[in-house]
């Protein structure tokens, strides 16, 4: 497990534990707040034993301050800890981890440099250079394609990046396939140029949700 995973379960169950101890520190003031209802009732002519009462409910009532307090304490750190257990959740289920992250970045990099060979295949002096390198590109994007996002992501965002990832799994495998018919085939560069912006078009929505800088991406590529 992660280190967010074990910050989320310590986290949970440190609040769990407050709450329960706020709960039974709770029925403890109750308690308490019952004995003093009770020895207030209470009428006692002997003048010794009506000042060891007073004295008994003014212990009893400092106890209840305490018990409120410490009711106050416990729900705070109930709260405090219970909050940051949902926010490492929350974390989790919206940031790439290091895996999902690379995934993303280095198909990035392979789908622009596939781009960017098949805008030159025509003005290229060695198409067969040109085929060459969209094939080995186009393998590379096929590997990454294969991955499942992480399963601690939120169900959308497993689902938003599980696509980008089928998008390039198909568009590597078709690519790959098939790329020496891009020479003869005009209509089949067309087509493939057409998978490649929807590709793109995936990647995009897969950069905004994620807060990938696209231009820090352009920058280090």
């Amino acid at each position: 497990m992660s280190v967010l995973d074990w910050l989320f379960i310590g986290l949970l169950s440190s609040a769990i534990l407050f709450l329960l101890f706020m709960v039974l520190t709770v029925i403890g003031t109750f308690l308490t707040g019952r004995s003093l209802k009770q020895l207030k009732k209470k009428r006692v002519r002997n003048k010794k034993k009506r000042k060891k009462l007073k004295r008994t409910i003014r212990q009893l009532q400092d106890k209840r301050k305490r018990q409120w307090g410490n009711v106050f304490l416990l729900l705070i750190l109930t709260l405090g800890l219970g909050g940051g257990a949902f926010y490492a959740r929350y974390y989790q289920g919206t940031t790439l981890n290091e895996r999902d992250s690379d995934g993303i970045v280095q198909g990035y990099y392979l789908v622009e440099e596939i781009s960017g060979q098949l805008e030159s295949i025509d003005s290229a002096e060695s198409a067969t250079k040109v085929i060459s390198n969209i094939k080995e590109l186009s393998g590379r994007l096929a590997s990454y394609g294969s991955r499942r996002a992480s399963a601690r992501l939120t169900l959308e965002n497993q689902r938003l990046l599980n696509k980008q990832y089928t998008y390039m799994k198909e568009l590597g495998i078709n690519i790959n396939g098939q790329a020496e018919s891009f020479l003869d085939d005009e209509e089949k560069l067309t087509s493939f140029k057409e998978d490649l912006k929807r590709t793109q078009d995936h990647q995009q929505k897969v950069l905004k949700q994620f807060k990938i800088d696209e231009n820090s991406l352009k920058k280090n590529g």
